[in-house]
């Protein structure tokens, strides 16, 4: 029995590339591969789609790189070289051509949302509360009343 589709692993080829340790986290925790990766607000399975798709040596060049770049890492980088050596190996293919993907763009691991601007509702209704404030201010009272005189 096969599993229907929003059951089914995204990629089972990469499972083993993806679940694998980087290395430790505090009080040796295993960090892995699509921690990593999120933590650098990568997509883990594009990430490794592309990877895959990498020359041996440019994947790991690539890896390297962004094991480097984790936050909190202390690691230099040649021993983020050795890591992406043992981890790109796990990968289910290599492409054999010269030419090489492009670099990926690393977002921010945290960052402000865009403020969005404010509508033209919002800046009329801001005036005309500010007017009336005026209005009080100057007059010592609200300029209409309610119940009457």
């Amino acid at each position: 029995m096969t599993l229907r589709q929003p059951f089914r692993p995204l990629r089972p080829d990469l499972d083993k590339f993806l679940f694998a340790a980087v290395g430790d986290e505090v009080k040796g925790i295993p960090l892995s591969v699509v921690s990593a990766l999120t933590r650098l607000g990568l997509d883990p399975w594009k990430e490794a789609g592309r990877l895959s798709s990498l020359s041996y040596h440019e994947a790991i060049e690539q890896l390297a790189r962004l094991i480097a770049e984790l936050p909190g890492s202390s690691r230099t980088f040649s021993e983020a070289r050795d890591i992406a050596g043992s981890l790109v190996n796990l990968l289910p293919k290599h492409n054999t051509s010269p030419e090489s993907a492009p670099q990926v763009q690393i977002r921010p691991r945290f960052f402000r949302p865009a403020l969005r601007r404010p509508s033209i509702i919002w800046v009329i209704c801001f005036v005309l509360a500010a007017a009336a404030l005026i209005g009080v201010v100057a007059h010592g009272s609200f300029p209409f009343s309610i119940g009457g005189p």
